[in-house]
């Protein structure tokens, strides 16, 4: 199963996050400590929580692009839903950690007043975390990357955040000192929320959720189109990283023969891996009939092929050529069968002879359908030399 993208620019994204995190923790640390900012402070472990996340998606995105081997058979798209669950897991308990420690403060009474100089490091992020989204968003959805995205959306949280900060910055400097500590309880609730709705998508896709509704209505008229399918059923979906798995059974024309069904299921398999880009392996079963309810043919091979080879045996002059073919549909079993015949056989006695082992073969409870077919030219002499070299095939 090959990586349907090249995952080289959500490197380049997550490193080029993690430089920025780096730069604004350190930023934000130091205007909030010289500025007396408790909401800043706040804001910069946010940020530092970010750059953590970097390296977990950067290490699920390495995991994620390897190809299957024989632990893996599937590959290791995983890796990227694990990732973007410890990204989620991480942001929730920052934001956790966050809100309490400043509730703590606030009810111990250690109220600090903020200096305008903290209002430039809350501007300044919202500048550079709304921007490094909005590009990181872009990436995940091209890759569609579950971590990048994910990764994305800390970034969101962390632009969203100081936009908080800055309004309670604000407000404390207006003359409302509880707006900044409120303000760093607002982003932990805010931190955190966002950590456990990431988090949250995760684990459901490693419970194997299927695909969107849309979705499926797009992989259900791409099935349906498809020449050859009758009827599909048993239709299924699930996430693998950033692909989609899908199975499913289709229902073909009964008689039609083995190669040709199997190349209708690969048809089906070929226009839904094209057609959608999520999907990235379709497992298509074949049905000759529809099997909702379960059908299974208690018949052995070998037990019709015994019936068949005492029913030729028991009429001279003749013989089975070929394979015999046999066909389950509506709980009948046929017996489809080619034979050869002495060469002094007229035409009419040969099908006198054709009857004859069609009875034979009826005669047994296993046996509901006979088709037999012979080669006139080559073992039938016929009182018209004409039809010489025609095959015939007496009907049922």
């Amino acid at each position: 199963m090959e990586p349907k993208n090249n995952v080289s620019a959500g490197y380049r994204v997550t490193l080029i996050g993690a430089f920025i995190n780096v730069a604004l923790a350190v930023i934000k640390f130091v205007v909030g400590t010289a500025g007396n900012s408790a909401a800043m402070v706040a804001d910069a472990i946010h940020s530092l929580s970010d750059l953590a996340t970097d390296v977990v998606v950067y290490l699920s995105l390495k995991i994620s692009s390897r190809e299957p081997d024989a632990d893996h058979p599937y590959g290791h798209g995983r890796a990227e839903t694990i990732g973007a669950s410890f990204v989620g897991i991480a942001i929730l308990f920052v934001g956790m950690g966050i809100s309490w420690e400043i509730m703590t403060r606030v009810l111990g009474g250690r109220l600090m007043t903020p200096m305008p100089i903290a209002l430039s490091g809350a501007a300044l992020s919202i500048a550079v975390k709304e921007t490094i989204y909005r590009y990181t968003l872009r990436v995940g959805k091209e890759l569609r990357s579950e971590s990048i995205i994910a990764n994305a959306w800390h970034h969101r949280t962390d632009a969203v955040s100081s936009v908080a900060v800055l309004i309670g910055i604000s407000g404390t400097l207006f003359g409302y000192p509880l707006m900044d500590p409120l303000a760093a309880v607002v982003v932990g609730f805010m931190i955190a929320h966002a950590g456990g709705k990431i988090a949250w998508g995760a684990v459901q896709n490693l419970m194997d959720t299927g695909v969107s509704p849309e979705e499926l209505n797009e992989i259900r008229g791409i099935i349906k189109n498809t020449p050859g399918v009758i009827y599909f059923h048993e239709l299924k979906t699930r996430r693998l990283g950033k692909d989609a798995l899908v199975d499913l059974h289709i229902q073909v024309p009964p008689r039609i023969s083995i190669s040709e069904a199997h190349n209708i299921s690969e048809t089906v398999r070929h226009n839904l891996i094209s057609s959608i880009e999520q999907v990235s392996d379709a497992l298509v079963h074949i049905d000759a009939e529809d099997d909702r309810v379960g059908r299974l043919y208690k018949v052995d091979r070998r037990q019709v092929e015994e019936i068949v080879k005492k029913a030729v045996d028991a009429i001279p002059g003749i013989e089975t050529e070929g394979e015999i073919i046999l066909h389950y549909f509506c709980h009948e079993v046929c017996v489809d069968i080619t034979i050869k015949m002495d060469g002094g056989l007229t035409e009419p006695k040969a099908s006198e002879t054709v009857r004859e082992l069609k009875k034979k073969l009826l005669d047994n409870h296993l046996v509901t359908e006979v088709r037999i077919r012979q080669n006139l030219g080559r073992w039938v002499k016929p009182e018209d030399e004409s039809m010489k070299g025609d095959q015939h095939e007496v009907p049922n």
